[in-house]
Protein backbone atom coordinates (compact mmCIF):
# COMPACT_ATOMS: atom_id res chain seq x y z
CA UNK A 1 0.00 0.00 0.00
CA UNK A 2 2.95 2.67 0.76
CA UNK A 3 4.57 1.91 -2.63
CA UNK A 4 1.29 2.57 -4.34
CA UNK A 5 0.79 5.65 -2.40
CA UNK A 6 3.94 6.61 -2.98
CA UNK A 7 3.98 6.24 -6.66
CA UNK A 8 0.02 7.64 -6.86
CA UNK A 9 1.81 10.97 -4.77
CA UNK A 10 5.39 11.36 -6.92
CA UNK A 11 4.47 9.92 -10.20
CA UNK A 12 0.12 10.18 -11.12
CA UNK A 13 -1.08 12.76 -9.30
CA UNK A 14 1.75 15.65 -10.19
CA UNK A 15 0.79 14.60 -13.63
CA UNK A 16 -3.11 15.08 -13.43
CA UNK A 17 -1.74 18.55 -11.61
CA UNK A 18 0.20 18.77 -15.01
CA UNK A 19 -2.83 18.31 -17.15
CA UNK A 20 -4.90 20.61 -14.86
CA UNK A 21 -2.24 23.48 -15.69
CA UNK A 22 -3.39 23.88 -19.24
CA UNK A 23 -4.83 26.93 -20.55
CA UNK A 24 -8.22 25.42 -21.39
CA UNK A 25 -8.80 23.81 -18.24
CA UNK A 26 -7.90 27.01 -16.67
CA UNK A 27 -10.35 28.61 -18.74
CA UNK A 28 -13.39 26.62 -17.99
CA UNK A 29 -12.98 26.11 -14.33
CA UNK A 30 -12.23 29.97 -14.43
CA UNK A 31 -15.50 30.54 -15.77
CA UNK A 32 -17.56 28.49 -13.77
CA UNK A 33 -15.80 30.03 -10.54
CA UNK A 34 -16.86 33.37 -11.74
CA UNK A 35 -20.34 32.09 -12.34
CA UNK A 36 -21.01 31.03 -8.79
CA UNK A 37 -22.61 34.40 -8.02
CA UNK A 38 -25.39 33.86 -10.71
CA UNK A 39 -26.02 30.47 -9.05
CA UNK A 40 -25.60 31.88 -5.51
CA UNK A 41 -28.15 34.47 -6.22
CA UNK A 42 -30.55 31.79 -7.67
CA UNK A 43 -29.96 29.83 -4.38
CA UNK A 44 -31.02 32.92 -2.23
CA UNK A 45 -34.07 33.39 -4.30
CA UNK A 46 -34.72 29.77 -3.41
CA UNK A 47 -34.41 29.88 0.69
CA UNK A 48 -36.29 33.23 0.55
CA UNK A 49 -39.05 30.81 -1.63
CA UNK A 50 -39.12 28.35 1.42
CA UNK A 51 -39.61 31.25 3.90
CA UNK A 52 -42.19 32.29 1.92
CA UNK A 53 -44.41 29.31 1.71
CA UNK A 54 -44.90 29.61 5.20
CA UNK A 55 -45.70 33.23 5.35
CA UNK A 56 -47.88 33.88 2.37
CA UNK A 57 -47.75 38.01 2.26
CA UNK A 58 -44.04 37.26 1.48
CA UNK A 59 -44.11 38.89 -2.20
CA UNK A 60 -43.27 36.28 -5.14
CA UNK A 61 -39.49 36.88 -6.28
CA UNK A 62 -39.60 33.55 -8.24
CA UNK A 63 -38.61 35.77 -11.51
CA UNK A 64 -35.14 36.75 -9.97
CA UNK A 65 -34.41 32.98 -9.63
CA UNK A 66 -35.55 32.43 -13.55
CA UNK A 67 -33.37 35.22 -14.62
CA UNK A 68 -30.59 34.34 -12.61
CA UNK A 69 -30.23 30.36 -12.85
CA UNK A 70 -32.44 29.86 -15.45
CA UNK A 71 -30.15 32.46 -17.88
CA UNK A 72 -26.54 30.94 -16.01
CA UNK A 73 -25.66 29.34 -19.44
CA UNK A 74 -25.38 32.98 -21.16
CA UNK A 75 -23.47 34.30 -18.37
CA UNK A 76 -21.57 30.96 -18.40
CA UNK A 77 -20.65 31.19 -22.55
CA UNK A 78 -19.21 34.96 -22.23
CA UNK A 79 -17.08 34.47 -19.41
CA UNK A 80 -15.69 31.13 -21.09
CA UNK A 81 -14.58 33.28 -23.97
CA UNK A 82 -13.46 35.97 -21.43
CA UNK A 83 -10.96 33.82 -19.57
CA UNK A 84 -10.03 32.21 -22.06
CA UNK A 85 -8.48 34.99 -23.88
CA UNK A 86 -6.75 35.74 -20.62
CA UNK A 87 -5.38 32.41 -20.42
CA UNK A 88 -3.81 32.14 -24.18
CA UNK A 89 -2.35 35.61 -23.66
CA UNK A 90 -4.64 38.09 -25.44
CA UNK A 91 -7.22 38.88 -22.61
CA UNK A 92 -7.36 42.57 -23.68
CA UNK A 93 -9.68 41.44 -26.08
CA UNK A 94 -11.34 39.72 -23.49
CA UNK A 95 -14.42 41.31 -23.68
CA UNK A 96 -14.86 41.16 -27.54
CA UNK A 97 -14.03 37.78 -27.56
CA UNK A 98 -16.71 36.81 -24.50
CA UNK A 99 -19.32 38.72 -27.02
CA UNK A 100 -18.18 36.51 -30.09
CA UNK A 101 -18.83 33.20 -27.71
CA UNK A 102 -22.39 34.63 -26.69
CA UNK A 103 -22.58 35.28 -30.18
CA UNK A 104 -22.37 32.17 -31.53
CA UNK A 105 -24.11 30.49 -28.45
CA UNK A 106 -27.09 32.21 -29.42
CA UNK A 107 -27.03 30.49 -33.09
CA UNK A 108 -26.46 27.52 -31.82
CA UNK A 109 -29.23 27.12 -29.69
CA UNK A 110 -31.55 28.07 -32.54
CA UNK A 111 -34.22 30.42 -32.58
CA UNK A 112 -37.13 31.09 -34.28
CA UNK A 113 -37.55 34.55 -35.63
CA UNK A 114 -40.45 35.44 -37.47
CA UNK A 115 -41.85 38.66 -37.66
CA UNK A 116 -39.63 40.11 -35.69
CA UNK A 117 -40.83 37.43 -32.96
CA UNK A 118 -37.96 35.70 -31.06
CA UNK A 119 -38.69 32.14 -29.94
CA UNK A 120 -36.95 29.47 -28.11
CA UNK A 121 -37.32 26.81 -25.67
CA UNK A 122 -35.87 28.89 -22.16
CA UNK A 123 -34.25 25.99 -20.58
CA UNK A 124 -31.72 26.27 -23.33
CA UNK A 125 -30.87 29.29 -21.49
CA UNK A 126 -30.09 27.53 -18.46
CA UNK A 127 -28.67 24.29 -17.09
CA UNK A 128 -29.24 22.46 -20.39
CA UNK A 129 -27.47 24.99 -22.14
CA UNK A 130 -24.37 24.47 -20.19
CA UNK A 131 -22.18 22.02 -22.71
CA UNK A 132 -23.13 23.63 -25.74
CA UNK A 133 -21.82 26.83 -23.88
CA UNK A 134 -18.53 25.51 -23.44
CA UNK A 135 -18.72 24.02 -27.13
CA UNK A 136 -19.15 28.23 -28.50
CA UNK A 137 -16.73 29.32 -25.85
CA UNK A 138 -13.67 26.99 -26.76
CA UNK A 139 -14.33 27.29 -30.41
CA UNK A 140 -14.15 30.71 -30.10
CA UNK A 141 -10.96 30.52 -28.18
CA UNK A 142 -9.23 28.34 -30.62
CA UNK A 143 -10.23 30.42 -33.76
CA UNK A 144 -9.07 33.58 -31.54
CA UNK A 145 -5.58 32.40 -30.47
CA UNK A 146 -4.85 30.72 -34.23
CA UNK A 147 -5.43 34.50 -35.12
CA UNK A 148 -3.57 36.23 -32.87
CA UNK A 149 -0.80 33.67 -33.39
CA UNK A 150 -0.36 35.33 -37.13
CA UNK A 151 0.62 38.42 -35.97
CA UNK A 152 -0.94 40.12 -39.06
CA UNK A 153 -0.75 43.78 -37.89
CA UNK A 154 1.57 43.72 -34.75
CA UNK A 155 4.42 45.45 -36.88
CA UNK A 156 1.95 47.70 -38.97
CA UNK A 157 2.76 51.10 -38.32
CA UNK A 158 0.52 52.29 -41.52
CA UNK A 159 -2.55 51.28 -39.73
CA UNK A 160 -3.34 53.64 -36.57
CA UNK A 161 -3.78 51.77 -33.29
CA UNK A 162 -7.66 52.26 -32.83
CA UNK A 163 -8.10 50.04 -36.66
CA UNK A 164 -5.62 47.01 -35.64
CA UNK A 165 -8.09 47.13 -32.27
CA UNK A 166 -10.90 46.82 -34.34
CA UNK A 167 -9.67 44.07 -36.94
CA UNK A 168 -8.33 41.87 -34.03
CA UNK A 169 -11.61 41.73 -32.74
CA UNK A 170 -13.61 41.75 -36.15
CA UNK A 171 -12.11 39.20 -38.08
CA UNK A 172 -12.18 36.24 -35.33
CA UNK A 173 -15.42 37.69 -34.91
CA UNK A 174 -16.23 37.22 -38.80
CA UNK A 175 -14.76 33.68 -38.76
CA UNK A 176 -16.16 31.98 -36.02
CA UNK A 177 -20.05 33.39 -36.91
CA UNK A 178 -19.84 32.17 -40.60
CA UNK A 179 -18.41 29.42 -39.29
CA UNK A 180 -21.57 28.88 -37.65
CA UNK A 181 -23.69 30.14 -39.99
CA UNK A 182 -22.38 27.30 -42.55
CA UNK A 183 -23.22 24.54 -40.30
CA UNK A 184 -26.37 25.86 -39.33
CA UNK A 185 -28.20 27.28 -41.55
CA UNK A 186 -26.18 26.18 -44.81
CA UNK A 187 -25.76 22.55 -43.51
CA UNK A 188 -29.10 22.50 -41.84
CA UNK A 189 -26.79 20.94 -38.66
CA UNK A 190 -28.65 21.25 -35.32
CA UNK A 191 -25.46 22.13 -33.03
CA UNK A 192 -27.50 22.32 -30.35
CA UNK A 193 -28.65 18.43 -30.68
CA UNK A 194 -25.50 17.46 -32.21
CA UNK A 195 -23.79 18.39 -29.10
CA UNK A 196 -26.40 17.29 -25.38
CA UNK A 197 -27.14 13.89 -27.56
CA UNK A 198 -23.38 13.56 -27.47
CA UNK A 199 -22.48 14.08 -23.97
CA UNK A 200 -26.07 12.83 -22.52
CA UNK A 201 -24.80 9.21 -22.04
CA UNK A 202 -22.03 11.16 -19.64
CA UNK A 203 -24.97 13.00 -18.14
CA UNK A 204 -27.16 10.23 -17.42
CA UNK A 205 -24.50 7.76 -16.18
CA UNK A 206 -23.76 11.01 -13.78
CA UNK A 207 -27.13 9.93 -11.95
CA UNK A 208 -26.63 6.41 -11.99
CA UNK A 209 -25.51 4.87 -9.06
CA UNK A 210 -21.60 3.94 -10.29
CA UNK A 211 -21.81 7.30 -11.83
CA UNK A 212 -22.56 9.01 -8.77
CA UNK A 213 -20.21 7.15 -6.52
CA UNK A 214 -17.21 8.27 -9.49
CA UNK A 215 -18.19 11.92 -9.32
CA UNK A 216 -18.04 12.25 -5.64
CA UNK A 217 -15.02 10.04 -5.59
CA UNK A 218 -12.47 11.11 -7.60
CA UNK A 219 -12.15 14.82 -6.72
CA UNK A 220 -11.64 13.38 -3.32
CA UNK A 221 -9.50 11.26 -4.46
CA UNK A 222 -7.34 13.62 -6.04
CA UNK A 223 -7.79 16.13 -2.95
CA UNK A 224 -6.44 13.58 -1.23
CA UNK A 225 -3.03 14.06 -3.22
CA UNK A 226 -3.02 18.12 -3.19
CA UNK A 227 -4.87 18.45 -6.14
CA UNK A 228 -7.87 20.84 -6.52
CA UNK A 229 -10.80 19.16 -7.27
CA UNK A 230 -11.60 22.28 -9.55
CA UNK A 231 -10.00 20.08 -12.86
CA UNK A 232 -13.01 17.86 -12.29
CA UNK A 233 -15.49 20.95 -12.36
CA UNK A 234 -15.90 20.70 -16.46
CA UNK A 235 -17.24 16.97 -16.20
CA UNK A 236 -18.90 17.10 -12.85
CA UNK A 237 -21.01 20.28 -12.79
CA UNK A 238 -22.77 20.25 -16.34
CA UNK A 239 -23.86 16.73 -14.86
CA UNK A 240 -25.05 18.26 -11.51
CA UNK A 241 -26.71 21.12 -12.93
CA UNK A 242 -28.51 19.17 -15.51
CA UNK A 243 -29.72 16.61 -13.08
CA UNK A 244 -31.14 19.63 -11.08
CA UNK A 245 -32.44 20.99 -13.80
CA UNK A 246 -34.54 17.97 -14.89
CA UNK A 247 -35.51 17.93 -11.13
CA UNK A 248 -37.24 21.10 -11.22
CA UNK A 249 -38.84 20.47 -14.44
CA UNK A 250 -40.43 17.29 -13.29
CA UNK A 251 -41.74 18.94 -10.20
CA UNK A 252 -43.30 21.85 -11.84
CA UNK A 253 -45.07 19.31 -14.06
CA UNK A 254 -45.76 17.83 -10.65
CA UNK A 255 -43.60 14.26 -10.95
CA UNK A 256 -41.36 13.20 -8.69
CA UNK A 257 -37.69 14.69 -8.85
CA UNK A 258 -35.60 11.76 -9.88
CA UNK A 259 -31.69 12.84 -9.48
CA UNK A 260 -29.74 12.73 -7.11
CA UNK A 261 -26.27 13.67 -8.20
CA UNK A 262 -26.58 17.30 -7.70
CA UNK A 263 -24.78 19.99 -5.37
CA UNK A 264 -27.37 20.01 -2.95
CA UNK A 265 -26.80 16.84 -2.40
CA UNK A 266 -23.28 16.48 -2.92
CA UNK A 267 -21.51 19.81 -0.37
CA UNK A 268 -24.73 20.27 1.18
CA UNK A 269 -25.80 16.24 2.98
CA UNK A 270 -22.69 14.33 1.99
CA UNK A 271 -19.56 16.10 2.50
CA UNK A 272 -19.72 16.45 6.48
CA UNK A 273 -16.67 19.33 6.75
CA UNK A 274 -15.47 19.44 3.38
CA UNK A 275 -14.74 16.78 0.69
CA UNK A 276 -13.48 13.33 2.41
CA UNK A 277 -16.14 14.22 5.03
CA UNK A 278 -13.44 15.18 7.71
CA UNK A 279 -15.29 16.88 10.06
CA UNK A 280 -15.36 13.85 12.60
CA UNK A 281 -11.48 13.80 12.21
CA UNK A 282 -11.17 17.28 12.81
CA UNK A 283 -13.44 16.89 16.26
CA UNK A 284 -11.01 13.99 17.35
CA UNK A 285 -8.02 16.23 16.54
CA UNK A 286 -9.15 18.66 19.28
CA UNK A 287 -9.44 15.44 21.84
CA UNK A 288 -6.75 14.66 21.13
CA UNK A 289 -3.31 13.75 23.46
CA UNK A 290 -0.94 15.13 21.07
CA UNK A 291 -0.40 19.14 21.86
CA UNK A 292 0.15 19.78 18.06
CA UNK A 293 -2.74 17.83 17.02
CA UNK A 294 -4.59 18.97 19.36
CA UNK A 295 -3.56 22.79 18.71
CA UNK A 296 -3.79 22.19 15.22
CA UNK A 297 -7.53 20.73 15.48
CA UNK A 298 -8.76 23.87 17.11
CA UNK A 299 -7.32 26.35 14.69
CA UNK A 300 -9.26 24.02 11.62
CA UNK A 301 -12.69 23.44 13.47
CA UNK A 302 -14.36 26.73 12.83
CA UNK A 303 -13.57 26.36 9.14
CA UNK A 304 -14.76 22.62 9.25
CA UNK A 305 -17.70 23.84 10.75
CA UNK A 306 -18.20 25.80 7.41
CA UNK A 307 -17.27 22.75 5.66
CA UNK A 308 -14.14 24.41 4.77
CA UNK A 309 -11.11 21.74 4.92
CA UNK A 310 -8.34 23.14 3.03
CA UNK A 311 -6.38 23.66 6.79
CA UNK A 312 -6.81 20.35 7.49
CA UNK A 313 -5.86 18.57 4.37
CA UNK A 314 -2.76 20.74 3.63
CA UNK A 315 -2.02 21.30 7.50
CA UNK A 316 -3.06 18.30 9.22
CA UNK A 317 -1.64 16.80 6.89
CA UNK A 318 -4.35 14.51 5.11
CA UNK A 319 -2.63 15.60 1.92
CA UNK A 320 0.15 12.47 0.98
CA UNK A 321 -0.33 11.16 4.15
CA UNK A 322 -1.16 7.18 3.97
CA UNK A 323 -2.51 6.57 7.28
CA UNK A 324 -5.39 9.66 6.75
CA UNK A 325 -6.00 9.04 2.66
CA UNK A 326 -7.31 5.78 2.79
CA UNK A 327 -10.47 6.51 5.59
CA UNK A 328 -11.04 9.72 3.30
CA UNK A 329 -11.29 7.50 0.37
CA UNK A 330 -13.38 5.02 2.47
CA UNK A 331 -15.68 7.85 3.38
CA UNK A 332 -16.22 8.94 -0.23
CA UNK A 333 -17.31 6.16 -1.07
CA UNK A 334 -19.37 4.55 2.35
CA UNK A 335 -20.96 7.63 2.48
CA UNK A 336 -22.75 8.40 -0.68
CA UNK A 337 -23.79 4.77 -0.52
CA UNK A 338 -25.90 5.26 2.38
CA UNK A 339 -27.33 8.44 1.22
CA UNK A 340 -28.16 7.36 -2.37
CA UNK A 341 -29.93 4.26 -1.24
CA UNK A 342 -31.72 7.05 1.69
CA UNK A 343 -32.62 9.23 -1.18
CA UNK A 344 -33.42 6.17 -3.98
CA UNK A 345 -36.09 5.12 -0.49
CA UNK A 346 -37.78 8.39 -0.69
CA UNK A 347 -36.71 8.44 3.42
CA UNK A 348 -35.26 12.33 2.32
CA UNK A 349 -36.72 14.75 -0.35
CA UNK A 350 -34.52 14.58 -3.53
CA UNK A 351 -33.61 18.33 -3.84
CA UNK A 352 -35.65 20.14 -7.03
CA UNK A 353 -33.85 24.06 -7.07
CA UNK A 354 -30.32 24.98 -6.38
CA UNK A 355 -29.51 25.83 -3.01
CA UNK A 356 -25.89 27.11 -2.60
CA UNK A 357 -25.89 26.84 0.95
CA UNK A 358 -22.94 24.80 1.78
CA UNK A 359 -20.92 27.48 3.59
CA UNK A 360 -23.45 27.12 6.38
CA UNK A 361 -22.96 24.30 9.12
CA UNK A 362 -23.98 21.22 9.17
CA UNK A 363 -26.97 20.43 9.46
CA UNK A 364 -28.06 23.89 8.78
CA UNK A 365 -27.30 23.70 4.92
CA UNK A 366 -28.32 20.31 4.70
CA UNK A 367 -32.16 21.37 5.99
CA UNK A 368 -32.06 24.36 3.71
CA UNK A 369 -30.80 21.79 0.40
CA UNK A 370 -33.50 19.26 0.50
CA UNK A 371 -36.51 22.46 1.23
CA UNK A 372 -36.73 21.93 4.97
CA UNK A 373 -36.84 18.26 5.45
CA UNK A 374 -36.54 17.59 8.52
CA UNK A 375 -35.41 14.04 8.53
CA UNK A 376 -32.50 15.27 6.73
CA UNK A 377 -31.41 16.15 10.20
CA UNK A 378 -31.49 12.71 11.85
CA UNK A 379 -29.67 11.76 8.34
CA UNK A 380 -26.65 13.91 9.27
CA UNK A 381 -26.29 12.12 12.51
CA UNK A 382 -26.08 8.83 10.79
CA UNK A 383 -23.65 10.02 8.33
CA UNK A 384 -21.26 11.85 11.57
CA UNK A 385 -21.18 9.16 13.34
CA UNK A 386 -20.52 6.33 10.64
CA UNK A 387 -17.58 8.74 8.85
CA UNK A 388 -16.29 8.94 13.05
CA UNK A 389 -16.24 4.96 12.86
CA UNK A 390 -14.10 4.91 9.84
CA UNK A 391 -11.88 7.65 10.71
CA UNK A 392 -11.36 6.52 14.42
CA UNK A 393 -9.12 3.70 14.06
CA UNK A 394 -6.51 5.57 11.43
CA UNK A 395 -6.72 8.84 13.44
CA UNK A 396 -5.51 7.08 16.24
CA UNK A 397 -2.65 5.05 14.51
CA UNK A 398 -1.99 8.89 12.96
CA UNK A 399 -1.85 9.98 16.66
CA UNK A 400 0.45 7.38 18.22
CA UNK A 401 3.19 8.38 15.61
CA UNK A 402 2.29 12.36 15.87
CA UNK A 403 3.13 11.14 20.10
CA UNK A 404 5.85 9.67 19.32
CA UNK A 405 7.89 11.90 17.14
CA UNK A 406 6.94 14.27 20.21
CA UNK A 407 8.72 12.20 22.56
CA UNK A 408 11.57 12.12 20.58
CA UNK A 409 11.47 15.74 20.29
Amino acid sequence: MDKLIQWLGSDFAPKVAKFMDKKIIKALSSALMANVPILLLGSLISIYNLIAGYLPFLPDLSPVYTFSFGIMSLTLVFLVGYHGAKEYGFGEYGVSTGLISLMMFMMIIRPSIENFQFQVAFGRFGGTGMIPAFFAGIVTIVISNLYFKLHWFEDSEANPDFLVRWLNQVIPGIVVLVLTTTLIYGLNLDLFALITQLFSPLIAIGQTFPGFLLCIFIPAFFYSFGVNSWFMNPITTPIALAGITANAEAFANGLAPTNIYTSNITFSVIFIGGMGVTLALNVMMCRSKSKRLKRFGQVALVPSLFNINEPLVYGAPIALNPILMLPMWINSLVIPTIVWFVLKAGLVTIPHAVMNVNQLPMPICSFLATHGDFRVILLEVVLFAVSWVIWYPFFKAHEMKVLKEEEEA
